[in-house]
């Protein structure tokens, strides 16, 4: 096994849990291909980690164990059956859900999330690519898992019995997903809880889903008995989906959609009662943070301005490089600069299959914040 030597002191983060060992903290690094396994060392010749190392980008090298333990078959699938255990408690009776959230699960990089009797797996880990059929047999090893959708440097892979669309349920509403046009691994999940708790404020309400997608919000709307619900995404095949899924849950006369951006809507908007944003992410790197923040607060403040006095915004971001202070100072300039009042409702992350790693607070990277505007 390669060893890569760190500089003095950099060993302490790592130690403490943190899965990400970046390039210019390395005092040396061997020869190495892009997902080559190699030993981390401190300075003083102490062993750190063991992980794979990446040709490109800060993150030299991703942890995936503290011990010197073999990287293969029954390391896999050990760690999807630990993911699997947590999952079987914390979201029993559905089968929609993250089944590995990467870092925290203690696979960096590695996304798997299940759609039924199909796992999509996305990754830009070259490592993993290398790895995908031993993967996808620990997936394919559960007897309810027909077929693997793996995607990764290199192109998609499809195991077992993974259909182009796959129809899944809901919270009680049907859904298709098109895997080859879908973004991520299909669907946004990490939204899921967000999406049940806004169903309340969402009856006999006039709506706004802003950056739609598949319609996932829109159509838990109209189920909650909205009055009306227009929704809207820059992507037009994304919004005909959408337009799909209302057809599907008998929500065609309620919800309507249309392919554009969401500020020119705010702009022309009459009064609604419950505005939803959940853009993509704005900031994907630091050097992106202040234009970012300046979206953001544009974007909630014509909100808040499009709002009836009373309304409700739910509101978030995906930025990892957001976090929940730097959000919520974005919300108060957007109040004040929108002339109203707001009280805050609710603050929330993802659900708990997308658990948080104590020693990386970068895997909460999701704030979804409900406000009243008054």
């Amino acid at each position: 096994m390669e060893r890569a030597y760190l500089k003095p002191n950099e060993e302490r983060r790592l130690l403490r849990g943190h899965a990400w060992a970046f390039r210019n903290e390395f005092k040396s690094l061997p020869d190495l291909s892009d997902g080559d396994l190699v030993d981390i060392y401190s300075d003083k010749k102490r062993f750190v980690g063991r992980g794979f190392y990446q040709a490109e980008g800060g993150i030299a090298v991703r942890v995936l164990t503290r011990r010197q333990t073999g990287i293969d078959a029954s390391f896999f699938a050990k760690r999807i059956g630990r993911a699997k255990a947590l999952r079987d408690i914390v979201t029993p009776d559905i089968n929609v859900y993250r089944w590995a959230h990467g870092e925290s699960d203690g696979l960096p990089g590695l996304i798997a999330d299940r759609y039924g009797s199909v796992v999509s797996i996305n990754t830009t880990c070259r490592f993993y690519a290398g790895w995908q059929q031993t993967i996808a047999d620990a997936f394919l090893s559960y007897t309810d898992i027909t077929g693997v959708r793996f995607v990764a440097p290199g192109g998609v892979s499809v195991f077992g019995d993974a259909p182009d669309t796959q129809p899944v349920e809901i919270g009680g509403l049907r859904f298709e997903i098109p895997f080859a046009q879908a973004q991520k691994t299909g669907l946004f999940l990490d939204q899921l809880n967000n999406v049940f708790a806004m169903r309340p404020l969402a009856a006999n309400a006039r709506v706004l889903d802003g950056h739609c997608y598949y319609g996932l919000w829109s159509c838990h709307a109209a189920a909650a008995g909205a009055d009306t619900v227009l929704g809207v995404d820059t992507s037009a095949p994304a919004v005909e989906q959408a337009r799909r899924h209302a057809e599907l849950n008998n929500a065609g006369d309620v919800c309507r959609f249309a392919c554009g951006d969401v500020a020119e809507v705010l702009e022309d908007a009459e009064p609604y009662d419950l505005i939803i944003l959940d853009p993509p992410a704005l900031a994907k790197s630091k050097a992106h943070f202040g234009k970012a923040m300046g979206l953001y607060q544009s974007l909630n403040r014509d909100a808040m301005r499009a709002l009836k006095p009373g309304g409700f915004l739910i509101t978030s971001s995906c930025s990892q490089q957001v976090d929940r202070t730097a959000f919520e100072e974005m919300l108060k300039r957007a109040v004040r600069t929108a002339q109203r009042e707001a009280v805050m409702l609710r603050f929330a992350g993802a659900g708990a299959d997308h658990p948080v790693s104590l020693a990386m607070p970068e895997t909460a990277y999701l704030k979804c914040v409900t406000l009243q505007i008054r």
